[in-house]
């Protein structure tokens, strides 16, 4: 007699999107960066490290401009080394006369300030950057679970003297 031959079905390969969309939120944050003159440049770029058991990351990376547009460039790496992190890290904001312009943060300041950010540019009609639908799945749900930090973003000095210029030149033309 023949055996007949079992097939077994080919295991899925999930695509990158497919794979954070369902893994990020379960491995560890591990680290978050900003650059340091955030707050007086009215410009953030935040990296979120997300730990996987292999030990190297998926990475969440957010440029984020307060004055108006918000959340301008998403991305999402799936499998980054330490290695890597660092020299992204330093291509992204290279020290300044030996002053490292990146500092670590606290994950709930950097989900306060992106979140803050996206909410802020939604009311004056700006969408995230499209790839915010890929690399939000590397935050936490943005449901009330993560400490809320109030942070001015509405009332910041260069904000409120950009839409004076704008008004100014809405009158010009």
């Amino acid at each position: 007699m023949t055996k007949k031959k079992q097939h077994k079905q080919p295991i899925k390969q999930l695509s990158p999107y497919e794979y954070i969309k369902t893994k990020a939120r379960t491995f560890p944050i591990s680290k978050c960066y900003i650059n340091s003159d955030w707050i007086e440049m009215a410009k953030a770029n935040i990296v979120i490290a997300r730990q996987k058991p292999s030990g190297n990351f998926i990475l969440g990376v957010y440029c984020l401009e307060f004055l108006g547009k918000g959340l301008v460039i998403a991305r999402a790496f799936t499998n980054m080394t330490q290695v890597n992190i660092d020299e992204f890290l330093e291509k992204m904001a290279p020290k300044k006369l030996e002053v490292n312009m990146v500092v670590e943060i606290d994950y709930a300041l950097a989900h306060n300030i992106i979140y803050g950010v996206v909410a802020l540019a939604r009311k004056k009609r700006y969408k995230p950057d499209a790839e915010f639908e890929c690399s939000k799945y590397i935050l936490e749900e943005d449901d009330g679970k993560i400490e809320k930090i109030d942070i001015e973003f509405e009332n910041h000095p260069m904000r409120i003297e950009y839409e004076l210029e704008n008004e100014r030149l809405k009158n010009i033309v």
